[in-house]
């Protein structure tokens, strides 16, 4: 713990933890994608955007997303074909982030 707030304190990041989103933002107000008001300290959280190189996801957060896309594709089989289809493409996005994190991953020592 002690060297990730080193690393933090570093560059002067502050952390918010985004449940909802299933990632952590590492705000810079610079890269946000959320188009913050010039000045902001913090995201805004409901406006997280796909792509934002301040999201950060954890190994926790990718199996919330494949739980969550279950859970979507199990609406979807209930649900009539239009609305089923665009629930499993959903289902899908979330399995693909969750993918993509498996992919990029690293461990916190290769961040200090």
């Amino acid at each position: 713990m002690k060297k990730a707030a080193a690393f933090l304190a570093r560059d002067g990041v502050v952390l918010f933890d985004n449940p909802d989103g299933f990632l952590i933002c590492a705000f810079k107000r610079d890269n946000a994608l959320c188009d913050p008001a010039p000045g902001a300290t913090a995201p805004r959280q409901y406006d997280c955007r796909p792509g934002c190189g301040n999201a950060v996801r954890t190994d926790t957060h990718a199996r919330l997303l494949r739980e969550r896309a279950g859970e979507i594709d199990h609406l979807a089989a209930h649900a009539p074909g239009p609305l089923g289809r665009r629930l499993r493409a959903n289902a899908d996005k979330l399995r693909t982030m969750a993918d993509d994190h498996d992919t990029t991953a690293q461990p916190a020592e290769a961040l200090t």
